[in-house]
């Protein structure tokens, strides 16, 4: 992930912000840290910055979430907000939703769905979990066998369509692949094709760590049913 990334991160408790500003430069990204919601209106008006993104606690007052939000995409329309904290309850969340607050992370996170979420913080991906074929994050161990050879890996992501695999062994675009893996204690066994590789001197998405990108075949009815499902519910625990 490109360290050019400016997000402004608006504090919370000491403890929760300072960890989060920790996985954040972790993965390349600064974040600029405000005491609150006016000193973050102060950072934008000022323009020392280009601001990519913010991140909010979940306990943000509404109304002053709103104002502020309002008063900085006046000046930098495309402003992605992303709360994160204790899980809020079913008030607040309609209070985040209701100023323009859309994905979350909440606590119990690990650095996977961190990366997963900032990638989607800061290229605009926050629609709605409804939405046909969305990605979810993860983290599980995955068989691939290629050219009658067996590779091991670990599912970064998946969708309907296809998934993205971690691994220093990433096979060349095009090579066809047998993948298998268990999602919540189900077996899958689904055949795909490289779409695009992600290697040292080629790294075709820098947001993503070193890998593949793969396209599934037709998959079978019935474990397409299922991983929507799962991914349906992943999701909506990624959103306010």
């Amino acid at each position: 992930m490109s360290a050019s990334h400016f997000l402004l991160l608006v504090e919370s408790d000491p403890e929760r912000t300072d960890a989060l500003a920790t996985g954040l430069v972790r993965l390349g990204v600064e974040p600029i840290r405000v005491a609150d919601l006016a000193d973050a209106v102060a950072v934008v008006k000022a323009k020392e910055y280009a601001i990519a993104a913010i991140v909010v606690p979940a306990d943000a007052s509404g109304s002053d979430l709103r104002k502020a939000l309002k008063s900085m995409r006046r000046r930098e329309p495309v402003m992605p907000a992303m709360a994160y904290g204790k899980a809020p309850e079913a008030s607040q969340a309609t209070a985040l939703r209701s100023a323009g607050v859309l994905l979350a992370l909440w606590d119990g996170y690990d650095e996977g769905i961190l990366r997963f979420q900032v990638n989607r913080l800061l290229s605009g991906d926050t629609q709605s979990a409804a939405r046909r074929s969305r990605r979810a994050p993860i983290a599980t161990p995955v068989r691939v066998f290629v050219g009658g050879r067996e590779k091991g890996g670990v599912l970064y992501s998946i969708s309907e369509g296809g998934c993205f695999i971690e691994t220093p062994r990433a096979s060349m675009e095009g090579a066809r692949l047998n993948l298998r893996f268990e999602l919540e204690g189900q077996a899958f066994e689904l055949e795909g094709a490289v779409a695009f590789s992600n290697v040292p001197g080629n790294l075709q998405r820098p947001n993503l760590p070193l890998g593949m990108g793969v396209r599934f075949d037709s998959v079978p009815p019935a474990a397409q049913g299922t991983l929507g499902q799962l991914i349906q519910k992943r999701t909506e625990a990624l959103e306010v």
